[in-house]
């Protein structure tokens, strides 16, 4: 995996659909959330709910609203322009812009998602590392061979 490379990112709006979760429902497959998620997008349900998709059609993943306990939010959907454009029944995020470190997964796959947050932890829990602002993180997926993965710093 790259070094990850601090940027500035603007703020955008997504809308999709929206979940509240933990790592550790995540990582027991009878519990976890976001691949029913991920099941919608792939069926290609949610491009034709959102037609004013911005950003090339991209799929995005947002982390959110996280809590001392571990809980957070994950909204995967569209770039779409604002809350207008989130059609009846989905969810609307508006992700403020800020400093942030993107990090590249190599491939798209679930495992290689997942494999490549093991990496971003462990990155962050270095001495030495910026602190993590645990506000907005987001993936990018670019395709099938690359996600980009924006973690919040302060």
């Amino acid at each position: 995996m790259d070094k990850p490379v601090r940027t500035r990112e603007s703020g955008f709006f997504v809308a999709g659909y929206e979940v509240r979760t933990s790592l550790a429902l995540e990582q027991n497959p009878q519990t976890a959330k976001i691949p029913a998620l991920w099941e919608k997008i792939e069926r290609g349900e949610l491009e034709l709910l959102i037609p004013k998709r911005l950003a090339k059609g991209k799929p995005f993943g947002v982390y959110y609203n996280y809590a001392p306990a571990g809980s957070f939010s994950v909204l995967l959907g569209y770039q779409v322009m604002g809350q207008d454009d989130v059609p009846p029944g989905l969810s609307g995020l508006n992700v403020p812009g800020g400093w942030y470190l993107m990090f590249t997964a190599p491939g798209a796959s679930p495992a290689r998602v997942a494999q490549t947050w093991q990496h971003i932890r462990a990155y962050f829990a270095q001495s030495g590392a910026p602190q993590r602002a645990y506000t907005f993180d987001y993936e990018v997926y670019e395709n099938s061979q690359r996600v980009s993965i924006f973690v919040a710093i302060r």
